[in-house]
This record gives C-alpha cells, sequence and structure tokens, in this order.
C-alpha cells in the first residue's frame, strides 16, 4: 500500500513554508540597504573656503561632502562640515533635488558675522536661544552657553516616496551627525518646548521662553528668517508658512512685483526675503492672521505685519537673515520696556 502523508502534516508544512516566506520579508525589509549614504571627500584649505575659512583658522577640519543615492549615482546634495569632538557640524547645505530636502541651512557668512558679535558682546550669565543648527555652528567658532548645542535633527524634510522610512531615515541621520553622543532625548524635547513657545501667540510666547531659561536668567533669542519655515514644518497646525523661489534677479522693481503678484494671488497676510548670493531669491509668507501673531512672526522682520514692539523683547543686532534680540526676566519686564520706547 502507498504511503499517505497525513493531512494534518501536510498543513503544517504548508503554514511553515508562510512563516519563512514572511520572516525572509520581515529580513528582508530590516536588513535593506539604507536609501542614501554620506560620501566625505576631500579637505578643504583656507584660501578656497570663503566664509568657511573662519572655521579653518579656528583650527578645525573643513570637509567637502555629499549625500549619495542608493537608487542612482547622482548626488541628492552637496554639504560642508566642520569636524569637531561633538561630531561632525553641517555648515554649509546645497540640495541637488526639490528644495526643501532633508534640512535648510542658513547661509554660513551670516552664521559667520554673526559669530563675532555674539563673542563680543553676549553677557556670560545669559542664556543663549537659537535654532540648535546655528547654535552648533556658531560654537564650534567659540563656545557660548547655547541653551541647544547637539544635532537634533528637527525638523526633516523628506520626499513622499521616502516617508515610509522615516525610522531607518532618522537611523542613519542619528549614526552619521551624531555619532557615540549620549542621548538626545531631553534636550529634544526641551527643543520642542522652545519651537511651541516660537508658535504661540506673542505674551505666551515670551513667558514660555522664562520659564525654559530659568528664573532671573537673561536671555538672547537668535532668530533667523530661515527658521518660519523649519517652525512651520513642525507645527503647521500652529503657523502656517509658504515660500516661492523667484530666480536670482538683478531687476529689484520686477521681482519686487512678482512677489507681490504671488502673494496678492494667494491672499496672504504678510512676507518676508530671503536673499543669497548666487541664488534664487525666495519669498516667506505667512498664510492667515493668526500665524502673524505668533512670536516668531512678530519679531522676525515680516512686511505687512505689524510693526508695534513685542513686549520685554529688544532688538540688538540685525544682519543677513539674523535678527538677535534681549528678553529680559519677568521682574524686569518693565525696565526693558521703557528703555525700548526711550
Amino acid at each position: 500500500m502507498k504511503h499517505q502523508r497525513p493531512l494534518a502534516t501536510v498543513a503544517s508544512a504548508a503554514g511553515l513554508a508562510l512563516m519563512l516566506a514572511a520572516s525572509a520579508l520581515i529580513w528582508q525589509h530590516f536588513t535593506a540597504p539604507p536609501v542614501y549614504a554620506y560620501i566625505i571627500g576631500e579637505t578643504v584649505p583656507a584660501s578656497d573656503a570663503g566664509p568657511l575659512a573662519a572655521y579653518v583658522e579656528a583650527g578645525l577640519t573643513v570637509r567637502r561632502a555629499s549625500l549619495q543615492s542608493a537608487e542612482r549615482a547622482s548626488s541628492l546634495a552637496t554639504l560642508d562640515i566642520a569636524e569637531t569632538a561633538a561630531g561632525p557640524v553641517l555648515l554649509n547645505w546645497q540640495a541637488r533635488v526639490d528644495d526643501p530636502f532633508m534640512t535648510l541651512a542658513v547661509p554660513p557668512q551670516d552664521v559667520v558675522t554673526l559669530s563675532g558679535v555674539l563673542k563680543r558682546h553676549v553677557p556670560a550669565q545669559s542664556k543663549v536661544f537659537a535654532w540648535w543648527d546655528t547654535s552648533r555652528q556658531i560654537n564650534a567658532l567659540g563656545a557660548l552657553d547655547f541653551m541647544f548645542d547637539r544635532h537634533l535633527g528637527l525638523p526633516l524634510f523628506l520626499p513622499a516616496h521616502w516617508s515610509g522610512q522615516r525610522a531607518n531615515i532618522e537611523k542613519i541621520e542619528n549614526s552619521f551627525w551624531a555619532g557615540n553622543v549620549r542621548d538626545a532625548t531631553d534636550e529634544r524635547e526641551r527643543f520642542r518646548q522652545f519651537a511651541r513657545a516660537l508658535t504661540a501667540p506673542e505674551a505666551e510666547g515670551i513667558a514660555m521662553l522664562r520659564s525654559l531659561a530659568g528664573e532671573g536668567k537673561p536671555i538672547v533669542l537668535i532668530l533667523h528668517l530661515r527658521d518660519i519655515i523649519l517652525l512651520g514644518q513642525m507645527f503647521p497646525d500652529r503657523l502656517g508658512v509658504a515660500f516661492q523661489d523667484f530666480g536670482a534677479s538683478n531687476d529689484v522693481h520686477g521681482m519686487v512685483r512678482w512677489v507681490h503678484a504671488w502673494l496678492e494671488e494667494h491672499k496672504y497676510t504678510a512676507y518676508g526675503v530671503l536673499p543669497a548670493s548666487g541664488q534664487p531669491v525666495r519669498a516667506v509668507a505667512l498664510t492667515d492672521a493668526a500665524s502673524a501673531r505668533t512670536l516668531a512672526a512678530r519679531l522676525l522682520p515680516f512686511m505687512g505685519n505689524e510693526q508695534h514692539d513685542v513686549a520685554g523683547a529688544t532688538l540688538v543686532y540685525q544682519a543677513g537673515g539674523f535678527s538677535v534680540f534681549e528678553i529680559a526676566p519677568a521682574d524686569n519686564t518693565k525696565l526693558a520696556i521703557s528703555t525700548t520706547q526711550s
């Protein structure tokens, strides 16, 4: 009699095959190659570094690098980094695909100019608030007491077809930028509180900043017009932001007409302009009245917005896209306001 395999055994074998197939798919998912890699290039001498020469003169090694796609041969972005004891510091970023991609960088010449001013004039006891990447760039040129000076990776601008790989991409980013530096979870949460303060109504936002700084601590707040785009990415329900590139042009009057036509078409509330040498002029707009009343929008130079001073904040320096403010401790608010008015 021919031997028959029991039905239960056949069913178990089929189930095992399905389990093995599922396991193979899961394993393939977790061991899939990264979608990109950072490729470190040559050292940049001071003679070729342009505004980055300040970092070379400070004794740091500056290197060119690129973000190389695993899917195609061309680079997705080019960048410059400074090698520091706290890991690589991003100094310059140029996306080679639709912008914004991964991040938006402040022009390095703005940072270098601001750094010299801060080192000369910021009181030692002040708490200095700035976007975390700006803090790292300035700290590489000379230590200040920044509230946030580690790579926090916020926000992350991903193309739509990468959205399902966010966790994998965050691991790549943390591995490259943070390395063996201690866990940044607590600092990342404090930074979110800082960003929420900037997207709160102005009086509430000032109170939140004072709370973060600690009782009686004078605050220096550094904002760049670029930061409003990052805030809109982090908190789109609190701050509506739009931007449009208009190309590099020497026709100032024509550029103004194009920008105003764009604003009128979309009925945007207020706007600012981010010019950069050799780069397109970028207009940044606040999309509604509520967004225009947030602390960051009130402090930054947006045309069409309210122009009276924010209570408790005194503008002390402005250059490039940067605005620097002193924020008095709560018990000195009246003094700060009377000083501003005088």
